[in-house]
């Protein structure tokens, strides 16, 4: 009796695509519900034989990844022969494993398009179940080897457990993604790391399951540095904030965004050059990834203000220097309380590989966002990782062309050697990119290792959570469940969501003169979602093609793209790209065609809480724009009158904060207050 090829029958359509591609499980599905299948075969071993109407033989060997099958055709890699295998398989034996009893491999129903769609691994599943002989078989002794010295630095890993069948059990590294397709074996978990497959990372994430199910059996979610053999590493004594070093680090950092407090971001900024020079070299022999990544989003900004960017403004400086200062007090209050949420390790990014080279990636475009400044132009591709479900940003700076402007030449500039225009409204097939610690990528100079296809209207059909949300309370609970942004990991693009439009209703859009700012509202009856979108001389059509979308010119909007954050109980969004019926619009790339806008001054209702708070963020601001020691008494006594609404209206923390910017007397004592202010304003704000 020959044996059921468990580890075939668990791979989904998703698992698929992310082994081999898109394309080629497309193109195998079609073959499939034509009824083009091949003739299989199977050996007593556990080989399955796949022989072609072209005469083309596949063979796949049991413990072998997809890509290393056996295949005679002409392909140099990855191709549809081998996807065309499993699928056949799957088809025959759609009902095998239920008859037969197994408990291992889950039952195939029939999908839509013919094909067989398994239901993935049962529930209960762990990787944790790969035992050391299991990872032997799987992976060379040198690779378990590289495996346990990456282990001894102890890196911080998120061990991602489905709460049901079907899920895919997941790991996120500071280097890698590793994802595990089948219980039965290891060699079909995929990493997306150059090598892809049986490589130390895949060793590292079941080590990571192993931790995770003796320290916490029943979380689906935990966090732990991962121990050699997936032994949990004692912490070392003072933690990764216990050192003289570290400490004195610290303050350093935190005198030096006094110092921009103190004496305003309006100062010169060459007395503060020469510090953050030393401090970013320092943070970087300390490995404190984050907090590099936040000292330097700190300088960008003020640089961009000082040029004059229409990139950031005073609230996104306030918010970042908050960041930065919760992130290291957050290192420390973690060192020093055992059992917190989150390592001191992970919140100071320590282990984060500065950039890794991915294997074959797949990108979808979710919209192009453009700045400018006296220096030049710019622009961020932000794009998603059907393979991750994450965002990732693609970003270019050009310097002004001398005696003339180049807006109008910012989106044909090559990228790649393709028009960024192209990369921004469509699907990138790379072999040639690399990741950065903070989810940027970079595309290497050579186009024939980079294809770019049209964005769909059915391009995100293959984004769910994290990143795409068709449930408005579910996406409502996400924004409120996570950590603090100055403990989250300093992801580029990590506020980008994908919104399901269907089944909400579009009730009211309009154009506010004034703030020159386009509103739309839509809301499923419990949740509400608001969308403004201002003009910006940069991007002079977007405007007018939000308001071709929202009145259904293109067919019913489908979805929409862009920052997302909380507002007033529910959801808001800056709208980038809208999906209809008929076409992907990317707003910033729609030719200028002013249309008739129904004018109203205030759209959309800001209640009187949510006002107040943002007044006491604009005051937050003036205060960071002048400096505290260079603050009017105007703006003193407003400040205490600003407090004093907030305390009548019941923000009794946000009030005694305000408060105290301008009590404290001794040297960098009013930090405190600021960015805890600034962060409280943040979360109350979303």
């Amino acid at each position: 009796m020959t044996t059921l090829r468990t580890d075939l029958l668990d791979l989904g359509l998703d698992a698929l695509m992310a082994l081999a591609n898109p394309g080629f499980v497309k193109r195998a599905q079609k073959d499939v519900a034509a009824g083009a299948l091949p003739a299989l075969a199977q050996d007593a071993d556990g080989t399955v034989h796949a022989r072609f109407d072209d005469g083309v033989h596949t063979r796949m060997t049991p413990g072998v990844a997809l890509r290393d099958a056996d295949c005679s055709c002409t392909a140099g890699g990855m191709c549809r022969h081998r996807v065309m295998l499993v699928l056949a398989y799957q088809a025959e034996h759609a009902g095998a494993a239920a008859d037969a009893g197994d408990t291992t491999a889950a039952p195939s129903a029939p999908a839509a398009d013919g094909a067989a769609a398994p239901a993935g691994a049962p529930a209960g599943w762990s990787p944790a179940s790969f035992d050391d002989a299991a990872i032997a078989a799987a992976v060379t002794p040198p690779v378990v080897e590289q495996a346990r010295r990456l282990a001894l630095d102890r890196p911080v890993a998120t061990v991602l457990a489905p709460a049901g069948a079907g899920g895919v059990p997941a790991v996120v590294l500071p280097m890698s993604q590793v994802r595990f397709f089948s219980g039965a074996s290891l060699a079909l978990a995929r990493c997306d790391c150059r090598q892809g497959t049986a490589c130390a990372h895949v060793v590292l994430a079941c080590w990571a399951f192993r931790q995770a199910r003796q320290a916490h059996p029943d979380a689906t979610e935990v966090t732990l540095a991962v121990g050699p053999f997936g032994i949990a590493v004692p912490a070392e004594p003072g933690g990764s904030m216990g050192s003289e070093a570290a400490q004195r680090l610290r303050a350093q950092a935190e005198d030096w965004l006094w110092s921009i407090w103190r004496e305003g971001a309006a100062q010169p900024l060459a007395g503060l050059e020469a510090r953050y020079e030393g401090l970013m070299g320092d943070l970087a022999q300390l490995g404190w990834t984050w907090v590099r990544e936040d000292l330097d989003t700190v300088w960008q900004i003020l640089q961009a203000l000082a040029r004059r960017s229409n990139r950031y403004g005073m609230d996104d400086l306030v918010h970042a220097s908050a960041r930065l200062t919760l992130r290291l007090a957050g290192a420390a209050h973690a060192d020093a309380t055992p059992g917190t949420r989150l390592p001191a390790s992970q919140i100071l990014g320590i282990g984060q590989q500065g950039e890794t080279a991915l294997d074959l990636l797949r990108l979808i475009s979710l919209g192009v966002t453009c700045w400018r400044d006296d220096a030049g132009t710019g622009a961020a591709v932000v794009f998603a990782d059907p393979d991750t479900q994450a965002a990732c940003v693609l970003e270019r700076a050009w310097p002004r062309a001398e005696g003339g402007s180049d807006d109008a030449d910012l989106l044909n500039r090559r990228v790649a050697g393709h028009p960024l225009r192209l990369l921004a409204r469509g699907q990138v097939v790379t072999r040639a990119a690399k990741r950065r610690a903070n989810a940027s990528v970079e595309l290497g100079t050579q186009a024939r290792q980079t294809s770019v296809l049209a964005l769909s209207p059915a391009a995100w059909d293959d984004l769910r959570a994290p990143l795409r949300f068709d449930a408005l309370d579910a996406l409502l609970q996400h924004l409120r469940a996570r950590p603090p942004a100055g403990i989250r990991p300093g992801e580029a693009g990590g506020d980008w969501h994908v919104v399901g439009l269907a089944g909400l209703a579009l009730e009211d859009w309009a154009w506010d003169g004034v703030r020159q700012t386009l509103f739309a509202h839509w809301t499923d009856g419990r949740v509400a979602l608001r969308a403004r979108l201002g003009y910006d001389s940069l991007t002079p059509g977007a405007v007018d093609a939000l308001a071709r979308a929202l009145a259904g010119e293109w067919g019913a909007p489908r979805a929409v793209a862009g920052p997302v954050w909380r507002a007033g109980g529910g959801i808001a969004i800056r709208p980038v790209t809208v999906l209809t019926e008929r076409r992907a619009v990317v707003l910033a790339l729609e030719p200028q065609a002013p249309q008739p806008l129904t004018l109203r001054e205030l759209p959309l209702a800001v209640g009187a809480g949510e006002a107040l708070l943002h007044e006491a963020l604009a005051l937050l601001g003036q205060i960071l724009r002048h400096g505290v020691r260079h603050a009017s008494p105007a703006l003193r006594s407003r400040a205490q009158a600003q407090a004093g609404q907030l305390d009548a209206a019941g923000y009794a923390q946000a009030a005694r904060l305000l408060r105290g910017v301008f009590a404290e007397r001794r040297e960098g004592a009013g930090l405190a207050p600021l960015a805890g202010l600034g962060l409280l304003l943040g979360e109350l704000l979303g």
